[in-house]
Parts: structure tokens; sequence; C-alpha cells
């Protein structure tokens, strides 16, 4: 769904109109290209590791200057975080995380656009509601109005993705705001 929202919406998302998608294994090499370029070690700077707090940022909606640098600690990343979004931009790609957050972001900056999709989507249906993360869940509220119906499916007992971000508190959150 968000792949469909930003090919529908790639101005205002800040999209080239044929971008591309890029998955897990081609985001490790845009990953070392970048790194190559900027002549840093990979054996100081692990592009996994990398990988792992882009995506780890990207999945609770943050961008590069939303992260807290905690004396000096996380400088290098946040500043390759940045250095890899642009070359992403450059590029005219997204990747996995990318697409959940750039939509977020459209429906928060555009009201116009989100009162349509709201009134498009009147009864939504999440199912593994256990796996689902902040950046998911804040998604689902930007898509929901006032008349929407949403049902949720989920056992928290069942949470396996915690490693990838999965809130199962999320659960409880629903219960109180969708009530």
């Amino acid at each position: 769904l968000c792949h469909r929202l930003l090919r529908l919406h790639h101005n205002d998302a800040g999209l080239v109109q044929g971008f591309q998608i890029i998955d897990m294994q081609d985001q490790v090499a845009c990953i070392k290209r970048l790194l190559k370029s900027l002549n840093v070690d990979l054996e100081i700077i692990i592009p996994k590791e990398l990988q792992r707090f882009i995506n780890n940022a990207k999945e609770q909606g943050l961008r590069p200057n939303d992260i807290e640098d905690v004396n000096g600690f996380n400088r290098q990343y946040i500043e390759l975080y940045e250095a890899y979004d642009s070359q992403c931009q450059r590029e005219g790609v997204v990747d996995f995380g990318e697409l959940l957050l750039r939509s977020v972001e459209l429906l928060q900056r555009h009201n116009e656009l989100r009162h349509h999709y709201q009134n498009r989507f009147q009864h939504i249906l999440i199912d593994e509601f256990q796996d689902t993360n902040a950046l998911q869940y804040k998604w689902l509220d930007l898509l929901t109005g006032e008349q929407s119906s949403v049902f949720a499916v989920g056992d928290d007992d069942q949470s396996i993705y915690a490693f990838r971000g999965a809130d199962v508190s999320n659960m409880a959150r629903f219960e109180k705001d969708f009530h």
C-alpha cells in the first residue's frame, strides 16, 4: 500500500517518478559503495551494523536530524545515515523502511491527501498485529479517520519480531486508541 501511495504521489513525497525499491542485499551493497566513496574503513564501520542502525531509526520514524547523539557516540552513524539518504535520493532508490517512513511523512504533511485516504479506507484489517512497530502504528493512526472501522488480529504470545522493532505494546495501545 505504501508503494502504491508513493507511486501515485511521488512528487509530494519528494521522489522521482521511476524510483526503484531496493531489498536488504541491495541496501548493504549501497551502503558499501557509500562507505568506499567516503574512504571509510569497512572493518571499523561494518556495513550490516550501519544498515541495522539506519533501519532501526526508520522503524522508529527518525530521520538523521531526529536522532539524539549522546556524548558523540552515534555521531558517525548519524552522519553516515544522512549521507546514505542523500545517496538514495540521488540514485532514485528507496529501501523498505523508507517506503513506510515516506508514506507517514506524506500523510502528516498533506492534510487533504490524508483525508482522501481516510475516506477511501473506511474498513481496515490488520493481521499479525503483535508484529507491528512504532512507525506502522503511526501510519495506521494517520490512515484512520473518525468514521473508520479498524479490526486487528494478533497474539502477544506469538510476537517474534522484536529484533526488527516490533512492539507488542501496540496491542494495548490499540485497545485504548481504537475503542
